[in-house]
């Protein structure tokens, strides 16, 4: 047996006690060394497994933090528009109570402008960011002029950042506060546009955003401006 391998072998056992204390008796003994080798074999079968286990419990937490990151958007909303329904949504239903999306699938009745957003929104809700891309994008592009154009607009906006697709969430916000004013999420567009150009490594850009949303906005999101500031270094 090579000499380093062997002395590789005899430290790992007595370390952890797979050998007796005497090395000669270990050297003269092969089936020792032979089984010795056998539970070297095990542990690492072992610690691979247990970094298979880890791989995944990170990719969960990924999945996770995504998710967590779509619902806090999600909790102004919710609290500062309850006429939406949204709310209310999401609450389960009792026996014989039927959802607003099951309703819809079992009306003969075309789903109206307000059916079409909740449905969104569930979507999005769930982590289907995907699907919620696209009805929100065919929801904006049907009903321009709609109450909830503007929040829908924000959300599409939110499908994108939330998948680290930020050239398109840029696009997005920036559209959105253009197109929607007026709307309860404009100062949301403002900073959601300031992160996502933060995140393009823009930070000029997202300097200039902070900058304009503090002046148009001096009473929404203090704490978050002053945050991405110093993040982004802002003068």
């Amino acid at each position: 047996m090579d000499r380093k391998f062997y002395m590789c072998l005899l430290v790992f056992g007595l370390t952890f006690g797979l050998l007796p204390k005497s090395p000669l008796y270990a050297q003269e003994n092969p089936e020792l060394m032979v089984d010795m080798m056998r539970r070297i074999d095990a542990i690492e079968a072992e610690n691979r497994e247990l970094r298979g286990q880890v791989e995944e419990l990170r990719h969960d937490v990924t999945g996770m933090t995504q998710r967590m990151d779509t619902l806090n958007a999600d909790i102004d909303y919710r609290l500062t528009n309850p006429e939406s329904g949204a709310l209310s949504s999401s609450l389960p239903h009792g026996p014989g109570e039927l959802g607003p999306l099951a309703k819809e699938a079992t009306s003969s009745e075309p789903a109206s402008a307000s059916d079409e957003y909740e449905r969104a929104r569930a979507l999005l809700e769930r982590g289907d960011y995907e699907a919620a891309e696209h009805a929100f994008a065919a929801f904006v592009a049907a009903h321009p002029k709609d109450k909830n154009a503007g929040a829908a607009q924000y959300w599409l906006g939110v499908t994108f950042s939330v998948r680290g697709e930020h050239e398109k969430a840029v696009a997005a916000f920036a559209k959105g506060y253009k197109s929607y004013p007026k709307s309860s999420k404009a100062a949301d567009n403002l900073l959601k546009l300031a992160k996502s150009l933060g995140a393009l490594d823009r930070k000029g850009d997202a300097c200039t955003t902070l900058d304009q949303l503090a002046t148009e906005y001096p009473k929404t999101h203090v704490k978050d401006i002053a945050s991405e500031r110093k993040k982004f270094g802002c003068k």
